[in-house]
């Protein structure tokens, strides 16, 4: 039986679509906009919190996995105010199981009911990388993504999805986030700190394993979905914040680098947490060109000092601000931000990073208020 699923946004909001997407494109290309953007990171987590709807029954099966990402979406989109472009004729949903990474190794994974899956270190002894083999793209958590794909592609026919009455399609598409780093983080655990100053040659060559291993499945999700492999690529370096300059140009710079050599630009990049001393690093030898969500741990007068003008960045106050306020400070603090960070355009101002669930979709609204006044 086919389900009817109907989002209601004001038409004069939806209306502004083509202004929101402008808007958004000229601050990726560094153009004087009338205002800057405001998008804000609400997470599947953010989304399930205001639902009432717990991980486990978001990923009971791959029916309800898509269902429960269109009703997130349909929340987001009648709640928040921001320059999120409103899509209008397609909606694209993959598997998302949170942030697991690495997930074509043989971990296992502890599924908790309302809480992030954690997966057990696969390797305990440094010796353990000699004998780590390739994995197949198809194994570890992959499996169950590709399951989920197949299902969530099967069951999309049965959900009629309307936005103000007018029928969307509903694509399904996979995608292996993350990079380097984080897969390696997740097969090691901090050991792979320690390991980087015991053991160096042997952590190169778990690093050798993990570019090619996400190379790999990054080939074979774009033939699974059909999706030409000229796209640009997106990688995370999450946990790399915890080790040196010295250390992150030998570890990090030459493998990430060895996969965007295989991509068009834009280089799109993402990391969290404090990155202070890693800002220039990351600039001039990793050369990206947007950082996808920094976090509020980041000196913004620093940044301002080393990005402005040169990397389009996405990101900005404590999410605990935003979410607590009152609106006042809320738009204070985003002021501060547009003054520093924004100062030479290149800016999307977003909270750092993640929104918080329970956030009022008032003081996303003070955002994008504070962006109109400046």
């Amino acid at each position: 039986m086919v389900e009817r699923i109907d989002i209601f946004v004001d038409e004069d909001f939806l209306a502004e679509n083509g202004q929101r997407r402008d808007r958004l494109a000229r601050t990726i290309r560094f153009e004087p906009t009338d205002r800057t953007p405001v998008i804000v990171e609400a997470t599947f987590w953010t989304l399930l919190a205001e639902r009432g709807v717990s991980f486990a029954d978001f990923i009971a099966t791959p029916r309800q996995h898509l269902r429960e990402q269109i009703l997130n979406f349909k929340w987001r989109v009648e709640h928040y105010r921001d320059d999120f472009p409103i899509e209008t004729d397609t909606l694209v949903f993959q598997p998302d199981f949170g942030s697991l990474r690495g997930t074509e190794f043989p971990m296992d994974i502890e599924w908790l009911p309302n809480q992030p899956a954690k997966t057990t270190h696969l390797l305990t002894e440094v010796e353990q990388i000699d004998h780590l083999a390739f994995p197949d793209p198809a194994g570890g958590l992959n499996a169950r993504k590709v399951e989920f794909f197949t299902g969530m592609k099967a069951a999309a026919g049965d959900l009629d999805v309307r936005l103000n009455g007018t029928p969307i399609q509903i694509d399904i598409t996979l995608s292996q986030p993350g990079g380097p780093i984080p897969s390696a983080f997740a097969l090691c655990g901090s050991n792979l700190f320690l390991w980087m100053k015991m053991d160096p040659d042997r952590v190169h060559r778990l690093l050798d394993l993990v570019t090619e291993s996400h190379q790999r499945c990054i080939t074979w999700f774009d033939h699974l979905a059909g999706r030409s492999p000229l796209h640009p690529l997106w990688l995370g370096a999450d946990s790399a914040e915890m080790i040196s300059a010295r250390s992150f140009c030998e570890f990090v710079v030459p493998y990430y680098n060895r996969l965007w050599e295989q991509y068009p630009r834009p280089r799109i990049f993402h990391m969290c947490g404090k990155i202070n001393h890693l800002l220039e690093v990351i600039r001039d030898r990793l050369t990206i060109d947007q950082m996808d969500g920094f976090g509020f741990p980041v000196d913004r007068d620093l940044l301002a000092d080393k990005w402005a003008g040169r990397v389009v960045m996405r990101g900005g106050p404590h999410p605990l601000l935003i979410h607590d306020g009152p609106v006042d400070r809320v738009m204070a603090e985003c002021r501060a931000y547009l003054r520093s960070v924004g100062g030479k355009g290149g800016y999307i101002l977003s909270e750092g990073f993640g929104l918080m669930p329970g956030t009022p979709p008032d003081h996303v609204a003070a955002m994008v208020a504070a962006c109109q006044r400046e």
